[in-house]
């Protein structure tokens, strides 16, 4: 059954949210370890409340925060103010034209969230949505915490596998590892995924 996410966040029914931007985001934006330029452009789909965005942003990023839910992106805007675009919309709508392709995507919890059948949708969005070269940094459940009422999900998870198969025709995958810090309850249950558009 599909989650209506404007009624998830209307009721603050939530529990994807740390309440914090994700710690492998903030591993990797302090280790140096991917060069982003100051002034690059970024987009985080399904951003929820934001907190990925803000981090993206105080590391000198230009920001659009993507979601489908208005809710979110109001709480979001008040959370983080204007410095950020919030933007509503479904990330998988390829009928959705950026104003400008974006340098980067940081995903974090969109992929996992949406029916494993929609997966080459999403690839087809990151590519509509990223520059030639541009940068896709995911972090990607590989085995994702169980919910509560039993059902298999959203969070989907998914093996390298299948994301090496799903994004290495559009994408060169430059690098994939176990993160360094975690949010408790996803230790060990999370690889981070550099990868590039090709041209």
């Amino acid at each position: 059954m599909a989650v209506n996410w404007e009624q998830s966040y209307r009721e603050q029914d939530t529990p994807w949210d740390l309440g914090e931007a994700s710690p492998p985001l903030i591993e990797v934006l302090n280790s140096g370890e991917i060069k982003l330029p100051m002034g690059e452009t970024a987009l985080v789909p399904g951003c929820g409340y934001g907190h990925d965005a803000e981090a993206l942003r105080r590391f000198g990023l230009e920001v659009t925060g993507l979601d489908l839910a208005p809710t979110a992106l109001k709480a979001a805007e008040k959370l983080y103010g204007e410095a950020i675009r919030w933007m509503e919309g479904d990330f998988l709508d390829t009928s959705v034209t950026p104003e400008n392709p974006v340098d980067m995507i940081f995903e974090h919890t969109c992929f996992c969230a949406i029916n494993p059948e929609q997966r080459r949708n999403y690839v087809t969005s990151a590519k509509h949505w990223l520059v030639p070269g541009g940068v896709l940094l995911g972090v990607f459940f590989t085995d994702p915490p169980p919910r509560e009422d039993g059902a298999a999900g959203p969070p989907f998870g998914v093996s390298l596998d299948e994301l090496h198969g799903l994004f290495g025709e559009s994408f060169t995958i430059t690098r994939s590892r176990s993160p360094d810090r975690s949010h408790p309850d996803r230790v060990g249950r999370e690889v981070i995924i550099e990868m590039i558009r090709n041209s």
